[in-house]
């Protein structure tokens, strides 16, 4: 599989080994104990923080310009600035937190299956 096949997948989180059985339990981002489908164990994954903290780095590092960009162009009023941000902030937070946990789980599933066949061997 290419990059680009990866990231697509991820924005729709499926199980990582039969890409058919839900990744997160209902309304969460939790990964679910095993898959619906497959019964493969997606909740032995440790993600933690990973996913989170990257986030933080690439918002951080493009909304703060971009909102100094626009202060300095059009000046809008700070109460336009607080509320066009946080819904930015939000939506890119809806959209790339699930898909950024999903990359994560499936590299993890990825690397463990190749280090048990070579352990195996």
């Amino acid at each position: 599989m290419s990059l680009i096949d990866d990231l697509v997948f991820c924005l729709k989180p499926r199980c990582p080994l039969c890409r058919k059985g839900r990744l997160y339990r209902p309304w969460t981002v939790s990964v679910v104990e095993k898959c619906a489908v497959c019964d493969a164990p997606l909740g032995q994954h440790d993600i933690g923080d990973g996913a989170a903290v990257f986030l933080i780095f690439i918002l951080c590092f493009s909304i703060v310009p971009l909102s100094w960009v626009l202060e300095l162009m059009i000046s809008p009023p700070l109460w336009a600035q607080v509320l066009l941000w946080t819904a930015v902030g939000t939506l890119a937070i809806a959209v790339m937190l699930p898909a950024t946990k999903a990359y994560i789980v499936m590299l993890e599933w990825r690397h463990l299956k190749k280090d048990g066949a070579e352990k195996a061997d």
